[in-house]
């Protein structure tokens, strides 16, 4: 039995593994140990997955805040001109710094800006060193980009069968199918499972 720390820990003082065990065993013989919720293996496995993705976007996030800062403190200010620092004209003037790229016309809306574009990269000094590691950042954006995409669409499969569900938890307003997934992952379907709404 998986049981929850929580109702089997021993008081605080003199004690070892021999009397941890001695305790455990005690409450459990008198049937005082609930056990702990563990869903399916398809739901585990499930879980894993979901879990692995989390890990990926904070990856992700952490590199597209750490970009922004390389360039940052270089004296490069593009925040004042660009809303999105990874949108089609920032990774031009992005190219133009970092491999020297001719910068092609600006699109949409920044087209209004070019002199402040041009203003905010003014004077920049970039290193070859601060620029390569500015490039390794890119490009593990870029490999955690395509491996979330695969994750997904490796989870669209495996929640084939819990389509139902997924449905009816997107109808909690603001709720997106990833949080659905991510939550049917850790509570699984049978909530039969649970005594009551504050167990679960």
């Amino acid at each position: 039995m998986i049981a929850n720390p929580k109702w089997v820990r021993a008081v605080k003082g003199n004690k070892d593994d021999a009397k941890d065990s001695k305790w455990i065993g005690e409450p459990f013989c008198f049937g005082l140990v609930k056990s702990r919720f563990t869903p399916s293996k398809e739901i585990r496995i499930l879980r894993e997955f979901t879990r692995y993705r989390c890990k990926l976007v904070n990856m992700r996030s952490s590199e597209k805040n750490r970009f922004p800062n390389g360039f940052t403190v270089c004296d490069i200010a593009m925040d004042s001109v660009v809303s999105d620092r990874f949108g089609k004209s920032a990774r031009q003037i992005t190219d133009y710094l970092l491999a020297d790229k001719d910068p092609t016309l600006l699109h949409r809306s920044i087209k209004k800006k070019a002199v402040a574009a041009v203003t905010s990269i003014e004077g920049f000094q970039l290193t070859e060193e601060q620029k390569f590691r500015m490039l390794q950042i890119r490009q593990h954006m870029e490999c955690l980009d395509a491996a979330i995409q695969t994750i997904d669409g490796k989870l669209d499969q495996m929640t084939t069968p819990y389509a139902a569900a997924i449905r009816l938890l997107c109808t909690i307003p603001g709720m997106k199918r990833e949080s659905a997934i991510t939550i049917l992952s850790e509570i699984g379907t049978d909530m039969a499972q649970f005594d009551s709404s504050k167990r679960l």
